[in-house]
């Protein structure tokens, strides 16, 4: 019997994209599959689009993590996939992708890995890669998972409740394999979204953060009176994030200077 697959559109104020997700979610869905909008507290007209489609819209706080837990919790069987609503175009249904890995698979999630013209990797190789690798050196071979808000996860799964924010993605990585879950990548190949000129990256960049300390202090790899040093540490990370060039522009020294700080010795963990 195939498993039950509940689609989660997941979203804040993104009226103007929030179809293309939704169809995408209808096109992947099979007799007896749910598609909820997931409404992460918008100010827009986000939850009349989706109503106008016919789908249920669930309620959220604001905080990605926050609406992903809400899903989550009311999911009951079989898998939830996570969709972003900031979809503008990709290659691939994306939904429709990640449940056939899944089921293809059998893991207990699997994240998809797009690539985005003119996208910049900044979180990734300046925060999440040092402090994984450092904190949690047995998920190095998990580093290739990436931080996307594209993904399939089994219900039911004992992991420790999502953090409010952006690192609710961050948190599914390191906690899914730690639980026992396996984890598999799923290539959606080129995607397009609300690159919103980057100004969210400081933000996506500290709720990484403090989600690999936190579960590294709840785990025992970090002593609670050394955090302060670790944070300080990612405070000069993201020091260098808050000066990031604008979409397109000429980033050489950017680039070289947040990795440069990003390859700074980091403190003793116990």
């Amino acid at each position: 019997m195939a498993d039950h697959f509940t689609f989660a559109v997941i979203g804040h104020n993104e009226e103007r994209t929030l179809a293309n997700a939704i169809r995408q979610a209808f096109d992947a869905r099979r007799s007896g599959d749910d598609v909820w909008f997931v409404d992460s507290s918008s100010t827009d007209g986000s939850a009349r689009v989706a109503d106008s489609l016919g789908v249920p819209v669930v309620s959220g706080p604001l905080g990605k993590g926050r609406a992903m837990a809400v899903a989550m919790d009311r999911c009951r069987e079989g898998y939830v996939c996570f969709v972003d609503a900031d979809l503008e175009a990709s290659q691939v249904n994306i939904p429709g992708s990640l449940r056939e890995a899944t089921e293809a698979s059998g893991a207990d999630m699997v994240v998809g890995a797009f690539h985005e013209e003119k996208r910049r990797l900044a979180v990734t190789p300046s925060l999440y890669q040092p402090l994984v690798g450092a904190l949690f050196p047995e998920r190095l071979d998990d580093l290739s998972v990436p931080l996307s808000g594209f993904r399939t996860v089994r219900v039911g799964l004992p992991i420790r409740p999502l953090p409010p924010g952006y690192g609710a993605e961050t948190h599914l990585n390191i906690e899914v394999p730690t639980a026992g879950g396996r984890v598999a990548n799923c290539e959606l190949g080129l995607f397009k979204g609300n690159l919103r000129d980057y100004a969210n990256i400081p933000p996506i960049g500290r709720d990484v953060a403090a989600a690999i300390l936190d579960l590294a202090h709840e785990h025992g790899r970090l002593a609670l009176p050394r955090r302060p040093a670790w944070d300080a540490w990612v405070d000069d990370v993201a020091e260098i994030l808050r000066t990031q060039p604008p979409v397109g522009a000429a980033d050489s020294v950017y680039v070289t200077e947040l990795l440069a700080a990003a390859a700074r010795p980091l403190p003793p963990a116990v």
